[in-house]
């Protein structure tokens, strides 16, 4: 992970900040520090301005390198996808699709039959012959 290191550098950033900030608010309570409470409030803010400047900055300039990450993996996974392909994750992906079309409540834009109805329809156009299918394909080789 090339990125690791500075997501790393910003949580000790903001630790280190959270430190301060806790000492500050210690010794804004200790009776004997001698300082005004007006004082550490104004510390605190500006501890607090700086984090979240620094941390503003920080999510600008990762959110580049994160995009430009993102489209490349996305495109490294289409080429994945399109090797993996196969008819039974075609089946699933249109199930999902045709779900998601019945929970918004439009209708369905493919059937799937049961087992029953899967016969009926075999039944009703039944499979030719492989004989028969292989002289078709052999008469249209001779035709072209």
């Amino acid at each position: 992970m090339q990125k690791v290191h500075l997501y790393e550098a910003i949580l000790l950033v903001n630790r280190g900040i959270d430190d301060a900030v806790r000492g500050l608010e210690r010794l804004k309570r200790a009776k004997d520090s001698g300082l005004n409470a007006a004082y550490f409030d104004e510390k605190l803010t500006l501890f607090e301005m700086h984090r979240a400047e620094l941390n503003g900055c920080f999510c600008n300039n990762v959110e580049g390198y994160e995009r430009r990450d993102e489209g490349r993996f996305a495109k490294r996974h289409r080429e994945h996808e399109k090797r993996m392909l196969d008819e039974v994750r075609v089946y699933q992906d249109v199930q999902a699709i045709e779900e998601s079309r019945r929970l918004e409540g439009k209708a369905p834009r493919v059937r799937f039959l049961s087992s029953e109805e899967q016969q009926a329809w075999e039944q009703q156009y039944p499979k030719p012959p492989s004989d028969l299918t292989s002289e078709v394909q052999r008469r249209k080789g001779e035709q072209g």
